[in-house]
């Protein structure tokens, strides 16, 4: 069904009757028996019925030069750096800027490459070789580089803008995790979007709470636009720009959380991939997808921030540490070792291993705990405070109400959902944010190819699709006058149209639950051929279910509602990436083919893009 706004102002649905040819005439009355006759964007569209549109939202238009979908700290950087070069900056967040993304309610560590403190003994290429390492060769070195050489001046800006980011005696708290020296900044960013947020205001960014973009628009193979809706009141935005960054962040509740409570999950249950699903109908490539991964936190009350038990030792029910420890498990003083940084200590590795959790269950030794029974007040408090810094604040309430001590009682730990990892998996950029459609940037979360990614990432790379996406919209005109006939925005609308004119039928919670279970039955810790070809139709049979039988009651439900397709779109990805990969790798928690169940370094030590070309799906490699 396609759409057409007369000058009146009213919405008319139109449906293609035969393949006469019109004269382009536009209809200026509003009754259903009209014919009117519409020429298309590349050819001369058939004779159509006016059926008029009841009850549809009311539009609004906005131009800009740049526009940026995602408020979190990638979003934040985007918009600060590109509204610092000049040019118009639109930041739209289906949340609020002052609380959205990973770093909603805070966080607590950042690695980064400082000079005066690693330098020059520790080179950035050190740190690059060492991020390699971790991510098992699966990264894109040149993107690392990237982040690793621009840290340390993002770092200077968060102080800039008064996020505290070392302690009272001026020193850097760091902590040893996955790079040969202490790299990972602990610091107290509780409050970090509130002050991303303000800097963006003082700078005259316009930015659009509780809006969610739903679509690209993308015209003669450039971006052109979006298009969103509000989600707490009838109302479509169409947004033309010159630039677009995505910083959308990760996806999330894609798979049934342990405790079965949709939202209990460690991370935000906003971030759903809206920006992955949005390119990706686009055109554009998402690599890494078959690699979902799992976290470790506390069980049941399920959050992230492991980081922050630092020096905590995971042990099993025997009271043994789990797999290899760090030797370096002390909370520093002072200034000690390393020049201006304050030697914290290091996480064990067991923490950051899932096969350690599963061959300690395995073998009987389960349930495994976070144990900071031995630690000292100050190392206790020192953990309080990192946890408090890093969003869990809750968390740290439920202990105290429980009267659970961290200096007295271990705390089980478990593994979490799989999930699509920050920066690991989603969008394919280049060392300037681009995608392979011109016009369009992604940063932060939303992009793959980069294991743990996270803070720095957001912040390097959120500025430079800032910066890139401002110099390309002075060079730039807007491309279209009408967004509103345009082909994704007339079938979003009558998709709009159909889910509230229903006066009953199934629940976007009901439709999540179905594509967890998907996802958990056919591409979840055990995958084959079968069960991806499986999942595949199970998935498209869900699409077809949903748009005949979900209906919503408010902006509130049309906006989850989209959360799920969004999802399900994802899912197909995944699924189609998993297929195609005819090995094991990561195992486990990655990815693992019961059909083929070793690694296959001669075949498959290469990335997997997946783009969608029309009603297919192609998946291509790209050398490491």
């Amino acid at each position: 069904m396609y759409f057409i706004s007369n000058k009146c102002g009213h919405e008319y649905r139109i449906a293609v009757r035969n393949g006469g040819v019109g004269n382009n005439r536009y209809c200026t009355g509003n009754r259903p028996e009209q014919v009117i006759y519409i020429k298309g964007r590349q050819e001369t569209l058939a004779i159509m019925e006016v059926v008029i549109l009841s009850e549809m939202w009311p539009e609004t238009v906005i131009e800009t030069d740049v526009l940026i979908i995602g408020g979190g700290i990638a979003g934040c950087l985007a918009a600060i750096r590109a509204r610092e070069l000049g040019v118009d900056v639109t930041l739209v967040e289906k949340g609020n800027t002052r609380r959205s993304g990973s770093a909603a309610t805070g966080i607590d560590h950042c690695w980064a490459y400082i000079p005066p403190i690693h330098g020059p003994e520790y080179t950035v290429e050190d740190m690059v070789e060492d991020h390699t390492r971790n991510a098992g060769g699966f990264i894109y070195q040149d993107l690392v580089h990237t982040i690793a050489s621009n840290s340390y001046q993002r770092i200077l800006d968060l102080e800039r803008f008064g996020v505290p980011m070392r302690d009272e005696n001026g020193a850097f708290r760091l902590v040893k995790k996955i790079h040969r020296e202490p790299s990972f900044v602990h610091f107290a960013g509780r409050d970090m979007k509130v002050k991303l947020t303000n800097e963006a205001r003082k700078r005259a960014v316009r930015i659009l709470n509780r809006v969610m973009v739903t679509d690209l628009l993308v015209r003669d193979g450039e971006i052109i636009g979006c298009m969103g809706v509000n989600t707490r009141q009838p109302e479509v935005f169409l947004f033309k720009a010159k630039s677009i960054v995505i910083t959308t962040g990760s996806v999330f509740r894609l798979y049934r959380n342990p405790t079965g409570m949709s939202f209990n999950t460690g991370f935000p249950p906003s971030e759903t991939g809206d920006g992955h699903a949005m390119a990706f109908r686009s055109g554009v490539e998402l690599v890494n997808m078959e690699f979902t991964t799992t976290q470790t936190g506390p069980k049941n009350f399920q959050r992230c921030g492991r980081g922050s038990y630092v020096p905590g030792v995971l042990r099993n029910a025997l009271g043994r540490p789990l797999g290899d420890t760090q030797t370096d498990m002390t909370v520093g003083t002072g200034n000690e070792g390393i020049h201006g940084s304050m030697a914290v200590g290091a996480i064990q590795k067991a923490l950051e291993s899932n096969l350690a959790f599963f061959q300690e269950v395995k073998e009987g030794r389960g349930p495994i705990y976070m144990d900071c029974t031995a630690n000292t007040p100050a190392q206790i408090d020192y953990i309080r405070w990192a946890l408090h810094n890093e969003g869990n604040t809750l968390f740290l309430r439920y202990l105290e109400q429980e009267g659970i001590d961290l200096g007295k009682h271990p705390i089980e730990f478990t593994v979490y959902e799989p999930k699509l990892s920050a920066g690991n998996s989603g969008i394919h950029v280049n060392t300037r944010c681009e995608t392979n459609i011109p016009g369009l940037y992604a940063a932060g979360d939303a992009i793959g190819g980069v294991k743990r990614s996270v803070l720095p990432g957001a912040l390097t790379l959120g500025w430079i699709a800032g910066e890139q996406a401002a110099e390309r919209s002075r060079t730039r005109k807007h491309m279209v006058k009408d967004l509103a006939i345009e082909k994704e925005v007339l079938e979003r609308k009558e998709l709009i149209r159909e889910l509230t004119g229903r006066k009953s039928g199934a629940t976007w919670q009901e439709a999540q639950l179905a594509l967890q279970n998907i996802m958990d039955h056919y591409s979840g810790l055990i995958r084959s051929e079968t069960l991806l070809q499986a999942g595949l139709d199970h998935i498209s049979r869900l699409r077809q279910r949903m748009l005949r039988e979900i209906y919503v009651k408010n902006p509130h439900d049309i906006y989850r509602t989209l959360e799920i397709f969004n999802l399900a779109d994802i899912g197909e990805g995944i699924m189609w990436a998993a297929l195609t990969r005819k090995e094991s790798r990561f195992v486990p928690g990655y990815h693992f083919r019961a059909d083929y169940p070793q690694q296959d370094d001669v075949n498959w030590r290469k990335f997997l893009a997946v783009k969608r070309d029309g009603p297919k799906i192609i998946v291509t490699s790209i050398a490491l």
